[in-house]
């Protein structure tokens, strides 16, 4: 067998993360037959992508509920590093992260908090209830024809109607095991019994877990060819009444 080319690896990279971001906790036979890759090649070139940051996740985050909500906050701090690592098991805090431009911290709590009393603290650029994450299914396609779409949507565009002006939510019944388990698989790919072991979970308690993700988490996984480290991230704060149309 010939030496398989960059180009055509990473074609076989994008169909394995295909498989996984439709179904996180996939089988690798299930995602050999499906990409028609050898067990033992797919089990490789997995390994080589998260080895690479090739794939990220796939990770939970958890919607809102009636009884359980997020709040962001994008913030202004004089010494945005120090507040960062303040930040490093606060309570409540479930994300902080450090930015650039209009505000340089960015901060994800499970309860309102007042955060204008931690050292440093000079504005609150917004703040207000999270409520859906969402990561795209990127596609197998260069950047020139990426951004060709994206122009030709921009210039397309016809706005649909209003959308999710009346949500209605749902109610969060876990209780200790299924938050164990929450944080136990929130990268979804770990062996299940040694965890369940660990966290002294029962099995049938993670199938009945399984089965509430769709109502109460969204799943994320990403692609990323030249590796995570290599992209940078762009926050933006948009309003809209459009939300498929910023989202697609």
């Amino acid at each position: 067998m010939g030496k398989i080319s960059q180009g055509e690896r990473m074609k076989n990279y994008y169909k394995i993360f295909e498989q996984i971001y439709g179904d996180p906790v996939m089988s690798l036979y299930d995602i050999a037959a499906n990409t028609e890759l050898s067990r033992n090649t797919v089990s490789k070139y997995l390994r080589e992508m998260y080895a690479k940051s090739i794939i990220r996740g796939p990770s939970l985050r958890m919607k809102p509920t009636q009884n359980y909500r997020e709040y962001v906050y994008l913030l202004n701090f004089s010494d945005p590093w120090k507040a960062f690592r303040g930040l490093k098991g606060f309570p409540h805090v479930v994300y902080h992260g450090l930015t650039c431009g209009d505000w340089n911290t960015i901060v994800i709590t499970d309860r309102l908090l007042d955060l204008s009393k931690l050292v440093g603290f000079e504005a609150v650029i917004h703040q207000g209830a999270r409520y859906c994450s969402y990561t795209p299914k990127v596609g197998h396609t260069s950047w020139n024809e990426s951004f060709a779409n994206v122009y030709e949507q921009l210039e397309r565009f016809t706005p649909v109607e209003t959308e999710y002006k009346d949500r209605r939510l749902t109610s969060l019944d876990w209780e200790e095991d299924e938050w164990k388990l929450f944080h136990a698989f929130n990268f979804m790919r770990k062996k299940v019994t040694p965890v369940l072991q660990k966290i002294e979970v029962r099995y049938e308690a993670y199938i009945k877990w399984m089965k509430t993700l769709q109502d109460q988490c969204t799943l994320h996984t990403g692609f990323y060819p030249q590796g995570y480290k290599i992209y940078l991230d762009y926050c933006f704060l948009l309003f809209t009444d459009y939300e498929k149309s910023v989202k697609s």
